[in-house]
């Protein structure tokens, strides 16, 4: 699979190879195995923030708080990938 990046103003989301991976211009980061991930969604954090989760095998493999138009974008930029992985 080839590499796709998703960037908002220093958070940066990029699925490459088997790996969705999130690093933040504040040192925050995390990696995933796609094939590990079942759902991704966003909850409302406070005034105009979301919480951006990764779901797989019943728990949180990963969370960020982002304001929340952001995370609703790196939503739909990850389940798509989550898509076009899955179909592989």
């Amino acid at each position: 699979m080839s590499s796709k990046n998703f960037g908002l103003f220093g958070y940066r989301f990029k699925c490459k190879g088997d790996y969705l991976t999130y690093k933040s211009i504040y040192g925050k980061k995390f990696r995933v195995r796609l094939k590990d991930i079942e759902t991704v969604t966003v909850d409302l954090a406070r005034a105009s923030k979301g919480t951006l989760k990764v779901i797989g095998h019943g728990t949180v493999l990963a969370q960020v708080t982002l304001p929340r138009s952001w995370a609703e974008k790196a939503q739909t930029f990850i389940l798509n990938n989550l898509d076009r992985a899955q179909t592989q």
